[in-house]
């Protein structure tokens, strides 16, 4: 039987998740860095957009001052990139949080950390979809080929999405579970769950413009999530989009934190 997991273990071991992901998806794109420093991660990618160059803040207190924690973040980006991300946490980074309102800073999302307690039980498949797990050069493309447009909707560029996709020996990996759904035989799609420090975390779940309100898009993310399960996880966790909360809702996930996206400027 697997040991039960507190609600503070959990917080921990999501952020860990989140990080590892960041970490390991910077290195499918070839030329960029990964640099950890005062229990922060820094993403230098080979991308110019700025949700591909970010910090994550990973400390377990608050005792240093929120403007020498953006001032760290700026100063590592300096001659870098004009423009990145700081995604912080909602139950450990508030004083952050705050001081980016005060000083009026963009915040352009502001996602519910979610979890899921133990294995969806629904066996239902829509009607015409097939799933299929990515292991070879087409499958990914196919998955590739979704996310670049179902990432559009989120304002990620699709050249800056498929980026991630481009090279099947840096993804494909044991503790990666991708999979894509196809729609009368058409991908429409796709999820896929990172498994480390214990739990499985979902990322990069999307669906064509034409085959949503089909329900592929739950189907998709609860046989990632059951297989993360099976493959040993305590829990599944993601962070969710305005358009992927009610699906996860629907399947059995529940919030517990959120992760706010701050938009940062080094000019």
């Amino acid at each position: 039987m697997k040991q039960a997991i507190t609600e503070s273990e959990l917080l921990r071991l999501a952020d860990l998740n989140l990080a590892e992901f960041y970490c390991e998806s910077a290195h499918w794109i070839p030329g960029s860095e990964v640099v950890q420093r005062q229990d922060a991660v820094y993403i230098y990618s080979a991308q110019d957009f700025p949700g591909c160059n970010l910090v994550v803040n990973l400390a377990l207190e608050s005792s240093e001052a929120p403007e020498d924690f953006i001032s760290r973040a700026t100063a590592f980006f300096k001659g870098r990139r004009q423009m990145f991300v700081c995604h912080l946490r909602g139950h450990l980074d508030q004083a952050i949080i705050q001081y980016c309102r005060d000083n009026k800073m963009f915040i352009p999302r502001e996602p519910p950390g979610m979890v899921l307690d133990e294995p969806i039980k629904d066996k239902s498949i829509p009607l015409a979809a097939e799933l299929h797990w990515v292991d070879n050069e087409s499958e990914l493309q196919a998955y590739r080929e979704v996310i670049g447009e179902a990432f559009e909707s989120l304002a990620f560029p699709r050249q800056a999405s498929e980026g991630y996709f481009t090279h099947l020996q840096r993804v494909i990996s044991p503790h990666v579970i991708i999979a894509v759904v196809y729609l009368n035989k058409e991908p429409a799609s796709v999820a896929l769950a990172m498994l480390t420090h214990t739990i499985g975390g979902i990322y990069w779940v999307g669906t064509t413009k034409k085959a949503r309100g089909m329900g592929l898009a739950g189907y998709c993310t609860r046989e990632v999530s059951n297989r993360a399960f099976e493959l040993g996880a305590r829990k599944v966790v993601l962070q969710a989009s305005k358009f992927g909360r009610p699906v996860y809702l629907r399947l059995g996930y529940r919030e517990f934190t959120s992760y706010p996206f701050i938009l940062c400027s080094n000019r």
